[in-house]
């Protein structure tokens, strides 16, 4: 907001000369007059007039620049820039008047950028709809796409529906070969021998478990010794402990018996506060080997209840190795059953021959339908890709040009330029 003061330098000055030349005008004719103080007070009385006259003339003349630029500054103040204020004024008015006017071109200017600004939303506009027409041509490269997703599957159901059929027919086969196949006799041969391995290092097994359990005894019983031997440390410890205790009496006792004795006994008090700190020093570390017999103890019970678990685990894998004994021997008979049982396979295995080649073919034909599927698919995914890029940039688009349409109206609204 623009104030005018409703006083000015030049009003001030002005009635200060127009005084000055009242009086003067007054000293004047009182000389001319020779004194006569009748036309004395005349002619001050017209130069106080003329002053009086000068000061409203004065202030009229400022009234109506006044009121000028405040029906200006209202037409402005309501929204219409393209009102400059124009004067003949010279002066601080003028500066005034200049100053207004360059700050509304400046105004102007600006709004006029912000016109500028209405085409970039223009702009804005067309990219959402070219991105809204690229997101459509998306979407109907992606039904194409989906259609010969469709077409692919179909025939590759058909072709999976043909694979069914031979492969039951070759399910059929597989059971005879199965039952018959003479073949297998080689491989029973063979699982023969391996059995006679396997129960060959069943026996090895057995005898390494037993030796294995007699090792867990004679360690069971080493630490059972080793625990009684810290137990043993216990004891001895504790002893110490109570060494240690006494010689801290004593030591007390001959330091007091010292003091008793005045400076005769000052040689001995340090040698009773040197037995004194080794009876402390011996306690602490009979302490600290306590805390590690105790500790060792507690390991030591541990592993007696290891040892207890690995004694009962090696008693169950004795009995496990006896039960592989066993299972190997039912295998030899089983395998001494199947031998007597294969017979009479080669025609079966002929036909089955011949319907590899036809399964074959169909399997390549299946695959060669999911090598097509796959590369529908990174077509479908690359397409949805771009639809959604396409998409985002809709979005974005729009967001742009919502806040851009908001702030043009909101600071547009009031304002005429031209």
């Amino acid at each position: 907001m623009i104030k005018i003061r409703s006083t000015n330098r030049p009003l001030r000055i002005a009635y200060l000369i127009s005084a000055v030349l009242a009086v003067g005008h007054g000293i004047f004719i009182y000389i001319m007059s020779g004194g006569r103080t009748a036309a004395l007070i005349t002619n001050v009385l017209v130069c106080a007039l003329v002053a009086f006259s000068i000061k409203v003339a004065t202030d009229i003349t400022f009234r109506r620049i006044v009121n000028r630029i405040n029906t200006d500054m209202e037409k402005i103040n309501q929204g219409d820039l393209s009102h400059l204020i124009e004067t003949k004024d010279t002066g601080e008015v003028k500066k005034i008047s200049v100053a207004v006017n360059s700050m509304l071109q400046d105004i102007c200017t600006l709004i006029e950028s912000f016109l500028s600004l209405s085409s970039l939303i223009m702009e804005s506009t067309e990219k959402v709809s070219a991105a809204a027409e690229s997101a459509s041509q998306a979407m109907e490269e992606i039904s194409r796409t989906v259609e010969q997703i469709a077409t692919g599957a179909s025939s590759q159901a058909n072709e999976a529906q043909q694979g069914v059929q031979v492969m039951d027919k070759l399910s059929e086969q597989i059971t005879l070969v199965y039952q018959n196949y003479n073949s297998i006799i080689d491989d029973t041969r063979k699982i023969s021998e391996l059995n006679n391995i396997g129960l060959q290092s069943v026996k090895v097994l057995r005898d390494k478990s037993k030796e294995n359990y007699e090792t867990t005894e004679k360690i069971f019983s080493v630490v059972e010794k080793l625990a009684d031997g810290i137990k043993d440390i216990g004891n001895f410890v504790e002893s110490i402990e109570n060494i240690a205790e006494q010689t801290n009496l004593l030591a007390l006792n001959a330091a007091i018996e010292a003091a008793r004795a005045g400076d005769a006994g000052k040689g001995f008090a340090v040698v009773a506060d040197e037995v004194r700190k080794l009876a402390d020093q011996s306690r602490k570390s009979t302490e600290e080997i306590n805390l590690l017999v105790n500790s060792i103890q507690e390991e030591s019970v541990l592993a007696i209840e290891s040892m207890e678990i690995m004694r009962k685990v090696s008693a169950e894998q004795s009995e496990a190795v006896n039960q592989t004994d066993n299972a190997f021997s039912d295998i030899a008979n089983a395998i001494d059953s199947i031998v007597l049982r294969i017979e009479n396979v080669n025609q079966a295995v002929e036909k089955m021959q011949n319907d590899k080649g036809e399964v074959i073919a169909t399997i390549e034909n299946i695959s060669a339908v999911c090598e097509e599927t796959a590369a529908f698919s990174k077509e479908v995914a690359m397409t949805t890709e771009h639809q959604l890029k396409y998409i985002d940039e809709m979005k974005e688009a729009s967001s742009s040009l919502s806040g851009l349409v908001k702030e043009l109206d909101a600071k547009l609204a009031k304002y005429k330029i031209k």
